[in-house]
């Protein structure tokens, strides 16, 4: 690969025009999408607006005006995606907080299942919030075992396994469809954590036939730091 090759390839890339939307600081090679996306130009236009006007003009007039609407909104702006339908998405949260509930719900949902499956190379923050969250169910408890265990680890005990579609350190990518597939003839549910692959690859849940699954806004979404969790709930929960 030479820098011609390079550029020739920048040129030829559809994608290449979406480039000037964002602001890049002079002389910088930013690769780190995946902890905090770059500044969308837009939004510093649309958050003086929010500030100014919405807040300091409108004042608690402006909850009516589309702030109190804004979780289902902007979810249903991101369903597309990650294949979801809109009025499955909501943003709201933390991505912590939404994956300690959704793994809540799926404990509670069959009392004669009680383990949560992940494997141990998981991104450790679900590691860490499954294993509190089987402590919120009484003889509930988290199976972490290795990538190429996963299978044969889904027994008639287990509710629900857990993993994220695509790894963080390697970028290894799990077939969303298969594992679905899996878990479900095991007779467990799905929860897919989307942080690192929502708005970078793509992503088919209800293709898929996923019963949940959370992320996040503040990685390839660009929703900035702060920005809200989003879970989405399958019929298989719903109730």
């Amino acid at each position: 690969m030479t820098l011609a090759a390079a550029r020739a390839l920048d040129a030829a890339d559809g994608l290449a025009p979406l480039r000037a939307r964002f602001v890049r600081p002079e002389g910088l090679v930013y690769l780190d999408g995946n902890s905090l996306g770059m500044l969308p130009a837009d939004s510093v236009a649309a958050s003086a607006d929010m500030v100014t006007r919405q807040w300091g003009e409108r004042l608690i007039r402006s909850w009516n005006d589309g702030w109190i609407d804004a979780p289902a909104r902007i979810g249903g702006l991101i369903a597309p995606l990650i294949g979801a339908a809109a009025d499955e998405v909501i943003v709201c949260d933390s991505t912590s907080v939404n994956l300690f509930k959704a793994v809540v719900a799926a404990l509670r949902r069959d009392p004669a299942r009680r383990v949560v499956v992940s494997e141990a190379g998981n991104f450790p923050t679900d590691l860490h919030i499954a294993s509190g969250a089987v402590g919120c169910v009484p003889g509930a408890e988290l199976r972490v075992v290795p990538r190429e265990r996963l299978a044969e680890a889904l027994d008639g005990d287990v509710a629900l396994l857990l993993l994220t579609h695509v790894h963080y350190k390697s970028g290894a990518r799990f077939d969303m469809a298969e594992w679905t597939a899996r878990a479900q003839a095991a007779g467990a549910r799905m929860l897919w954590d989307l942080s690192h692959s929502a708005g970078a690859v793509a992503v088919d849940l209800n293709g898929s036939g996923a019963d949940l699954a959370v992320g996040c806004g503040y990685k390839y979404l660009n929703g900035g730091p702060g920005a809200r969790g989003v879970p989405l709930c399958g019929e298989t929960l719903a109730g």
